[in-house]
């Protein structure tokens, strides 16, 4: 399965949450085929596949905002300014760090210790009986993106601007149909060259359907 990457570090959290911008889902568990079949084209080599089972999790739909960054960290370092556009330019330890501050918010147990002697890369110790925020594992995040879909992208085999915002005129499989356009469905769209506001595709009407078959969690 691909992914597509979005500029946030924190973009999935765990448990609930008291900010009015979340929206909280209980993905139920279970268990299913990670990574991509051998015959898929453009596949990275870890990508092997393999079942998993994962156990219920909570996850925000969507990825957190700026806003809700700063009002916990203080300071918004994000390239791309703009209240309700995903936060971006954070390292792996300030995703930590916001997780923490915002377990500590909501009066739940933080589940990273962070510390040591190096300031740059600060050891990592994590607590999973705590009840706080987490960064979801790799099997989670697939599983949650995957929706119980089993095609290359969760929202079929070919890529499209309006379910996602990538560089639309570079689509999958373009470098087969650059002199020949072969196969009618690699199609170069809108390469819209800036990040958009959270919950605005329509990829997120359908992470929200799917949701709906999911226990939601009340604020």
């Amino acid at each position: 399965m691909k992914k597509i990457i979005f500029t946030v570090a924190a973009a999935c959290l765990l448990c609930g949450s008291v900010f009015s911008e979340s929206k909280m889902i209980l993905i139920k568990g279970g268990t299913f085929l990670m990574g991509s079949p051998a015959s898929e084209r453009m596949r990275d080599a870890d990508e092997v596949q393999h079942s998993v089972t994962v156990d219920d999790f909570y996850c925000d739909a969507f990825e957190v905002q700026q806003s809700d960054y700063e009002k916990l960290m203080g300071e918004n370092p994000s390239w791309n300014k703009g209240a309700n556009l995903p936060v971006d330019n954070i390292s792996f330890y300030d995703a930590l760090e916001y997780c923490n501050k915002k377990s500590a918010a909501e009066g739940l147990t933080a589940v990273y210790k962070i510390g040591g002697k190096n300031a740059k890369f600060p050891d990592v110790s994590v607590d999973l009986a705590a009840d706080g925020y987490r960064l979801l594992t790799e099997a989670e995040w697939e599983y949650a993106c995957r929706a119980g879909t089993t095609t290359i992208f969760s929202t079929g085999n070919w890529n499209n601007p309006k379910d996602a915002n990538y560089e639309g005129s570079y689509p999958y499989l373009i470098e087969e149909n650059y002199v020949r356009r072969t196969n009618p469905n690699v199609q170069p769209g809108l390469n819209r060259g800036k990040t958009v506001a959270v919950d605005s595709l329509s990829e997120c009407v359908r992470a929200l359907q799917y949701a709906r078959k999911c226990e939601r969690v009340g604020f």
